[in-house]
């Protein structure tokens, strides 16, 4: 039986490539279809032609299941399985002739009928799969937010240093890990538990409670590092000085991002610590940072401080092309930071500090932004400078280690 089943078209400016790039997005985490499915309907969208995806056209292929085999090196059995599943999907309809014959007549460009496989119900979708796009990013950036929470309240439970508290948390979370848990309501169950196991021990008062530390290795790179051995209560020498970096918030590291770093955070829900921690995570993938590198400095810094670090070379590989002290290297330059943070020669306040003092005077002189910095020749001020040759300096003090190695060995 032959049909001619009409759509009603693509939205302006949308290809029937734009439509199957939407569909292999959605298919299988927002449909659960197979990967042979999704392998056909590509098959099938280039079988077709532009005008077919026109309002009031007929999109159809009519080439016989067998010959679908071959070119995609599965069984006739496979793609029959592979139709059916997408008949009972509603992407397809399935319209064969006498005896499971197909064909098709096509005139001036245009189909004037066919037997076999109609995509209209595919096309007619297009919208829906849009808002299913849209509903897995969001629901992929509330698993990241919700992750990152569990991962300060596991921590904030570790320095209590409350054994019969950990033991529940445990229980909760066994291993302290969420990389494997991919369903939002479970990881809120967690998220709720650990918070309600956190305030009932924080609400017991205690004369010596110590402030809870923030920094840990990121779960993406090791294990919880839950330490077991309970501190020495005696006092030897007075409490250290405040660490400079404890009075930077959010909001004013955020201030002399770059463009394309705070959209980024803004996207995660706006300028806090975990948000900042993602962005940087997320950001060293663009700028080439390897995660070991990455994982390194969360260990030597803690979390928020690698992030911060993160965020100051950004700002210096933006530097225009030619620019002297333009970071080449952003692996190398944090993991420079990250030696020298060893060794004590790292002040990164005195470098954020030079570089929100540049920032705001740019601002005040209503210079051009990052992204239009004048062309390299032109000096970029004091401040900025003496960030950028520290940069500089760790990402050369790198390059010079990782040769004297090659040729000691």
């Amino acid at each position: 039986m032959s049909t001619t089943l009409a759509h009603r078209g693509l939205p302006p400016g949308v290809t029937r490539f734009d439509m199957l790039r939407l569909f292999e997005q959605v298919a299988r985490p927002g449909f659960r279809l197979s990967s042979s499915a999704v392998a056909l309907v590509r098959h099938y969208v280039l079988k077709t032609m532009d005008g077919d995806y026109l309002t009031g056209r007929i999109c159809a292929v009519w080439t016989q299941a067998c010959r679908f085999a071959e070119a995609l090196g599965l069984t006739p059995r496979s793609i029959n399985s592979a139709e059916r599943e997408l008949e009972q999907a509603g992407f397809i309809v399935r319209n064969a002739g006498i005896n499971g014959e197909r064909g098709g007549d096509r005139q001036d460009g245009a189909i004037v009928w066919a037997a076999g496989i109609n995509l209209a119900p595919l096309v007619d979708r297009f919208a829906e799969m849009q808002a299913k796009a849209k509903a897995l990013d969001l629901q992929a950036r509330a698993i990241q937010r919700c992750r990152a929470e569990i991962r300060q309240l596991g921590q904030r439970i570790r320095e209590a240093d409350d054994d019969d508290l950990r033991e529940r948390a445990e229980t909760v979370l066994p291993d302290g890990r969420t990389a494997r848990i991919n369903s939002i309501d479970r990881l809120i169950a967690i998220r709720e538990a650990l918070s309600a196991m956190l305030a009932a021990i924080e609400s017991v008062p205690d004369s010596e409670a110590r402030a809870l530390k923030t920094s840990d290795a990121p779960e993406e790179n090791c294990a919880p590092n839950i330490q077991n051995k309970k501190p020495s209560r005696k006092r030897t020498a007075p409490p250290p000085e405040r660490d400079p970096l404890d009075r930077i918030r959010p909001a004013t590291a955020l201030s002399v991002a770059t463009d394309g770093y705070r959209s980024l955070v803004e996207a995660l829900g706006g300028p806090t610590w975990p948000n900042l921690i993602e962005a940087s995570w997320r950001s060293c993938g663009r700028l080439g940072i390897a995660q070991g590198t990455w994982g390194r400095a969360c260990q030597q810094f803690g979390r928020e401080r690698a992030a911060l670090s993160v965020l100051l070379i950004d700002r210096n590989f933006e530097l225009p092309a030619g620019h002297r002290y333009r970071v080449l290297s952003p692996g190398r330059c944090l993991a420079g930071m990250t030696r020298r943070a060893r060794a004590a020669s790292i002040n990164l306040a005195g470098l954020f500090r030079a570089t929100e003092r540049e920032a705001q005077q740019a601002t005040r002189c209503g210079e051009m932004p990052l992204e239009t910095s004048p062309p390299p020749e032109l000096p970029l001020g004091p401040m900025t400078d003496l960030t950028a040759r520290l940069m500089a300096s760790f990402e050369k003090r790198v390059i010079v280690e990782e040769h004297h190695g090659r040729t000691a060995g």
